[in-house]
């Protein structure tokens, strides 16, 4: 999908594009979270790669809470969801309903066109919707992985907490062996000195003996 229409002169200026289609200077890039990485995305390219999360008529968000089913059409192609209320012709879409972009190969979202005089771009009340729509999946896309962020994170502190328990609790043990092991090596060379010592008492008269012998 071409995003072309939302390119602005670069001015000399490097760097920003969109991830997805790589226009250069959007009209305007959102921060979000895409295939599991943080990367800036024009406004068209959010709403394109978040098709169940908004109405492609009138861009309300749904966010955690999409219509019921019995207001609510389906796109049989896309997880697109549109308000029911939103379908011009709901009697002969609800079976085989397709959702704008995928019912027009050249749709294309927030298609903005500057003004060749004074290089503006002009937001009407439609586009506006559109930058809305995609600026709040933006916003909740980083909610949601600051929540995950900290409940990792918490979950690491935890885990690092414990290891240094078990750490403790093997340095412990370790310590009471080279205490035990002391204790016996002590002990054992106390028994072999007091051997000595008898050993050297009893040898001793027998060695006098010997001497009133000769």
């Amino acid at each position: 999908m071409s995003q072309s229409v939302e390119e602005q002169p670069s001015y000399g200026v490097s760097g920003r594009r969109c991830a997805v289609c790589f226009t250069t200077r959007p009209f305007i890039l959102h921060l979000l979270l895409y295939r599991g990485l943080q990367h800036h995305l024009c406004t068209a390219c959010v709403l394109d790669s978040h098709p169940g999360s908004f109405c492609p008529t009138c861009f309300d968000v749904f966010l955690h809470n999409p219509p019921p089913p019995h207001l609510r059409l389906l796109c049989k192609k896309c997880p697109s969801i549109s308000h029911l209320s939103c379908v011009p012709d709901v009697a002969s879409a609800s079976d085989d309903y397709l959702c704008p972009p995928c019912s027009n190969p050249n749709f294309t979202f927030f298609c903005v066109t500057p003004n060749h005089a004074n290089n503006a771009i002009e937001i009407n009340p439609h586009l506006a919707k559109q930058l809305v729509a995609a600026a709040t999946i933006a916003s909740e896309s980083i909610h949601n992985a600051a929540v995950m962020a900290r409940y990792n994170a918490e979950i690491r502190v935890k885990e690092a907490v414990e290891a240094k328990a078990e750490a403790a609790e093997v340095l412990r043990r370790f310590n009471n062996l080279l205490d035990n092991y002391g204790h016996q090596i002590g002990n054992d060379t106390g028994e072999n000195k007091i051997h000595e010592a008898k050993g050297c008492s009893s040898q001793s008269p027998d060695a006098d003996d010997d001497t009133l012998v000769d």
